[in-house]
């Protein structure tokens, strides 16, 4: 496997995106985090993944698919120079994945125009309350869907709904 940084390979803008992002989240009064990706892919170039493709052929067709493609293609994600997956904490995984989300958000809003509905599923879980503070002025100019466990404070246009003994009552009913 060779590891590429996604910043100079695939998107400047997505890595340094993503790095404002993850400050914003976590910058609660003690040490910030920094976070970097590396894009992890089996090729370099258009000539060595054909080749690639041309010597595996005969193995991919025994197996029934293909063993080198952008479907192997992978990214890792660090913080502080170690690798989230293998070091980090719950709340570290956690942030990543929320801040790796949000960067997409605001990528697709610069590119579209139109900002995508964000779906978080009982995000809260594994965020210390600083963390969630940030967290929900971050998303404050999206259109959000939350479910949690815990009612949750937020600016702006909510709504609050609630399932009851399998019923689903909104707030104020």
């Amino acid at each position: 496997m060779k590891y590429i940084n996604i910043e100079k390979n695939i998107s400047k803008k997505f890595g340094e995106k993503i790095k404002d992002i993850h400050n914003n989240i976590t910058n609660c009064g003690y040490q910030n985090e920094k976070i970097e990706i590396k894009y992890i892919t089996s090729g370099k170039n258009k000539e060595e993944f054909l080749e690639q493709l041309k010597t595996e052929r005969k193995e991919d067709v025994k197996k029934g698919y293909t063993q080198t493609g952008i479907h192997r293609d992978d990214i890792e994600i660090y913080i502080d120079d170690k690798k989230v997956s293998v070091f980090g904490s719950q709340g570290q995984q956690r942030t990543a994945i929320l801040s790796l989300k949000l960067t997409e958000l605001n990528i697709i809003y610069e590119e579209t125009g139109e900002r995508p509905i964000l779906l978080l599923d009982d995000f809260m879980s594994e965020l210390d309350e600083n963390r969630i503070k940030k967290l929900l002025e971050t998303i404050k100019e999206n259109q959000v869907i939350i479910t949690c466990t815990d009612k949750i404070e937020v600016e702006n246009n909510k709504k609050y709904f609630y399932i009851e003994k399998g019923q689903l009552k909104k707030e104020g009913n």
